[in-house]
């Protein structure tokens, strides 16, 4: 197995994981793509939602682990009342939950564990928290950190109470840096690795929650151009009378179009399964056309950018593999985006694939699609790639769609037609799976179309957004 953090003669290196909250789920498939490319890390460094990453890799968890206990994680461990007292006097209460079920419930399940943070050696890590006598960030080293630092870093306030350490309140550090870049080179590094989740959106949307969300960005954002200046100051002092001088580097993953928010999440409009999904094809797509000098250190390198509508919706089949002589089952997942621009449209396509030749669930990457017209209707061919055991194997999905209305109401993707080639070129999988009409159903509920327009998202809307993804490409 690829060792993801020992660095050995080349640059050190640090990884960022920034906040982002339960959608830092969409991290751990971007530590897959990482370790699966062979880059090594010196120092781990978490913010906010990233702590939990964080924890999880300073605790021994491998990125394969990790991502599929965010598959198997029961939401509702995020969620925990506080007392009936502090709910009858709203406007004085610290937090509408408290942290009883991240100690009790997620915290064990993802394999978060103290003791072994304390003592790991193989990379150094870092947790951020805001100290609130000193509104300032203070970054915990893995040996010195408590249970009370983890649950602090991801106290975000209003939602969460702070938490009292040795007299002194601690909170989530997001308000004041989302990720901190400033730590990994106090740490040494010259190439800084930020995974960035929480968003960088141009528009300003109405409503309470969206600007709260609005807000976080501008403290995240903010705090980043601020640690941009500062490293490109020391690049520039440190060059002073240097021939040879190494210069530090940023390298940032995060999606092109922004991730689905934390009620997206818990409402299952999208899930922990497609988040690591993106994660991974959004890693894979970078590190093919990685900028050899990083990025520029402006507000371009975490921007995103905004469809005036976004229609999300997943299709989910099974069935058992096409080889007589071992027929084992498996699954298929697909997530589609499918992203209206003033200019043009755009379909992006996530997959992850169950084999019973592998003991983690694989993500897709390289994803591309074309439509043709059949005797039944419009067929959709989707290839990919996925990696199996260090190889690359190619697969391709086909199925049929036939107009707007039967698509609306979950008549389409009954079944797909799989094939999956290995790195030779043979055929490995031939293959017929199925979507159960439950499971179709499940799919138009959870379903998703979103706007940045004043315009309303009715069925009338639906319908049109759905005609055209099915005559997309023509």
């Amino acid at each position: 197995m690829v060792n993801l953090y020992k660095n050995g003669n080349n640059s050190k290196k640090s990884l960022i994981l920034a906040g982002g909250g339960m959608r830092v789920a969409y991290q751990a498939g971007v530590l897959v793509a990482l370790e699966e490319a062979g880059i090594h890390f010196d120092h781990v460094d978490g913010t906010s939602g990233g702590i939990f990453n964080t924890g999880m890799l300073a605790s021994g968890k491998n990125p394969k682990e990790m991502a599929e206990k965010w598959r198997t994680l029961n939401l509702s461990g995020f969620m925990s009342a506080g007392s009936a007292k502090s709910y009858l006097k709203p406007f004085k209460t610290q937090g509408f939950a408290d942290a009883d079920n991240i100690r009790k419930k997620v915290f064990p399940h993802l394999g978060i564990s103290v003791s072994q943070i304390n003592k790991q050696e193989k990379f150094a890590a870092t947790f951020n928290v805001c100290n609130f006598s000193t509104k300032s960030v203070e970054a915990i080293p893995s040996e010195g950190v408590k249970e009370d630092h983890l649950i602090a870093g991801v106290s975000l306030p209003i939602f969460m109470p702070a938490i009292q350490i040795e007299g002194t309140w601690y909170t989530d550090a997001v308000w004041i840096k989302d990720a901190n870049l400033m730590e990994a080179v106090r740490q040494g590094s010259k190439e800084l690795w930020l995974v960035w989740a929480i968003g960088n959106s141009p528009t300003y949307l109405g409503g309470a929650f969206n600007q709260y969300v609005h807000m976080i960005e501008m403290s995240a954002n903010g705090a980043l151009l601020e640690d941009y200046n500062q490293i490109k100051l020391t690049n520039e002092i440190g060059a002073i009378g240097q021939s040879e001088f190494e210069p530090i580097k940023l390298f940032v993953i995060k999606p092109d179009i922004p991730l689905p928010l934390d009620p997206d999440f818990f409402f299952n409009k999208v899930n922990a399964r497609e988040l690591i999904n993106m994660g991974y094809a959004h890693a894979k797509k970078y590190l093919s056309t990685i900028p050899p000098q990083g990025e520029s250190m402006d507000v371009v390198a975490t921007q995103n950018r905004e469809p005036d509508f976004l229609y999300s919706f997943r299709a989910t089949f099974s069935g058992r593999s096409g080889n007589p002589s071992k027929t084992e089952k498996m699954k298929y997942s697909l997530y589609f985006r499918f992203a209206e621009f003033r200019e043009k449209n755009e379909l992006e396509v996530y997959s992850s694939l169950k084999l019973p030749i592998s003991t983690y669930e694989i993500s897709g990457f390289d994803h591309t699609t074309a439509f043709s017209n059949s005797k039944s209707g419009k067929q959709l061919e989707i290839q990919s790639s996925a990696m199996v055991d260090g190889k690359a194997y190619k697969v391709m999905v086909t199925t049929i769609l036939t107009n707007q209305i039967e698509m609306f109401l979950g008549l389409n993707f009954k079944q797909i037609k799989l094939k999956m080639w290995d790195e030779n070129g043979k055929l490995i999988l031939d293959s017929i799976l199925y979507q159960s009409i439950i499971d179709r159903l499940k799919a138009v509920y959870f379903s998703s179309l979103k706007t940045t327009l004043n315009q309303r998202t009715g069925i009338r809307k639906r319908f049109s957004t759905l005609k055209n993804f099915i005559n997309y490409g023509f």
